[in-house]
């Protein structure tokens, strides 16, 4: 029954709820960055946001790892204000310890999940949305999961003027491997530079023990329906040394006319 658990709660969280969300005439992404927004995609749209991430990691030359990341998100409209949502990411992971090394690839994770827009943004009242994802068990042996996951989020947005907004976001993961769940928080800084060109800048990390990590990235604007990116981060001390290169492209096809 316990493996239950998350489908029945992601069968709940899919009721309808407060309010219909306005479809955007420009295609709105998750993407530069880590946070996500708190609207969906608009009935009867699909839009399709994939990346291309690669990651190093350096702990005083005995311990260095690289990992090359492939993350396609799919979304579907069902309402304005409510969409349903798939993840697929493929991994390769390298690593040196020493003069030992190991190498392993493959399908990382894959979920599925729904988001709904509760309220919209008037004022100093923020847009606020719901994500819930169910991690699933449909990996390569490498990074296979023992039971079904879940996660959670809570996703808030607010335009102060025209060129700036601040969106947040707080969720927990269980990731079905039996660890204690993970709560993690996002603060997004998005600066609109040009009709077409946007960028952001955030700190996201997790609450479980407190670190804080930090990106920027880039957006292009190609049409009302493809949006280019390019983000980059980095953490680190003494210690350890730990960055990212990510870049990606999102489009929408829409049904709506």
């Amino acid at each position: 029954m316990k493996n239950l658990r998350p489908i029945v709660i992601l069968i709940i969280l899919a009721v309808p709820v407060l309010l219909k969300a306005q479809y955007s005439e420009t295609i709105s992404t998750d993407r530069p960055g880590q946070a996500i927004g708190t609207t969906g995609v608009g009935k009867s749209v699909v839009q399709v946001q994939t990346g291309l991430n690669t990651n190093w990691i350096n702990i005083n030359d005995n311990y260095k790892s690289r990992t090359l990341l492939s993350n396609t998100v799919v979304r579907f409209g069902l309402l304005e204000w409510l969409e349903l949502n798939g993840a697929f990411n493929w991994q390769d992971d390298k690593v040196e310890m020493g003069a030992e090394s190991t190498n392993v690839s493959g399908v990382s994770s894959t979920e599925i999940g729904t988001r709904m827009n509760i309220l919209g943004n008037k004022g100093a009242v923020p847009a606020i949305g719901f994500q819930a994802s169910l991690l699933l068990k449909a990996q390569s042996a490498d990074y296979k999961r023992d039971k079904l996951g879940s996660k959670f989020m809570v996703t808030t947005g607010n335009s102060i003027n025209d060129w700036l907004s601040v969106a947040t976001n707080l969720g927990i993961t269980w990731d079905g491997n039996g660890n204690d769940p993970q709560s993690l928080y996002v603060l997004n800084f998005g600066f609109a530079i040009t009709d077409k060109i946007g960028a952001i800048a955030e700190v996201y990390g997790s609450f479980n023990e407190f670190d804080a990590n930090y990106d920027a990235g880039i957006s292009y604007l190609v049409s009302n329906n493809v949006l280019l990116d390019l983000t980059a981060g980095w953490q680190g001390d003494s210690d350890v040394s730990n960055w990212f290169i990510d870049a990606g492209i999102s489009f929408r096809l829409d049904w709506r006319k």
